[in-house]
């Protein structure tokens, strides 16, 4: 087998799924008070894109009080995946589940969650001013010099969930930003 590949692009749209939670303003109440206990427990940040304090990457699995968010993303995980790519049979894991808090000027550094299927985001404080997620923004590397950017205007109780190979940023925040993020994978089919 030859050790070099010739690399052809192909553009191709791709989704970004969001909804905002009914009973969000109950929801993020607990999730903001188990963020800020977690981060009182485990005060020190995880070195990686995000430039702003988070978790530890196996939060879901040092407290459990993350668990009803888990279970809520991985249903809404299934539910994209029957309606949207019309495959009913797969079931999916969290791989990684970190919070976040940002405070002003701090941002996150263009990455994807590539080899995950998945990765989301849940946004539990939102302040006016907070600093969008941004997918596919144009760099200039003979690759993504056309790519056309998606903005997301982050809100209390929205859910995003995308493809894990999208690339995306945040741009230094002027509000305060608190969110939960997390890598999907699939596990079994039926």
């Amino acid at each position: 087998m030859s050790s070099t590949f010739d690399t052809h692009h192909v553009p191709k749209q791709m989704a970004v799924f969001t909804t905002i939670l009914e009973d969000h303003v109950k929801f993020n109440k607990y999730l903001n008070q188990v963020i800020l206990e977690h981060r009182q427990k485990f005060p020190e940040t995880t070195k990686s894109n995000v430039k702003a304090w988070h978790s530890s990457w196996m939060t879901h699995q040092e407290n459990l009080k993350f668990q009803p968010l888990v279970d809520l993303t991985l249903n809404a995980c299934k539910f994209i995946s029957a309606g949207y790519y019309e495959c009913s049979d797969v079931e999916y894991k969290v791989v990684n589940c970190w919070a976040m808090m940002y405070e002003e000027s701090e941002y996150t550094v263009r990455h994807s969650h590539f080899p995950s299927d998945f990765a989301a985001c849940y946004y539990v404080d939102v302040e006016p001013g907070s600093a969008p997620i941004i997918f596919e923004s144009v760099v200039k590397d003979g690759i993504n010099d056309n790519n056309q950017s998606f903005a997301l205007q982050p809100q209390n109780g929205m859910l995003a969930i995308w493809p894990a190979i999208l690339h995306h940023e945040v741009p230094p925040t002027k509000g305060r930003r608190m969110c939960i993020s997390m890598n999907i994978d699939k596990g079994e089919r039926k």
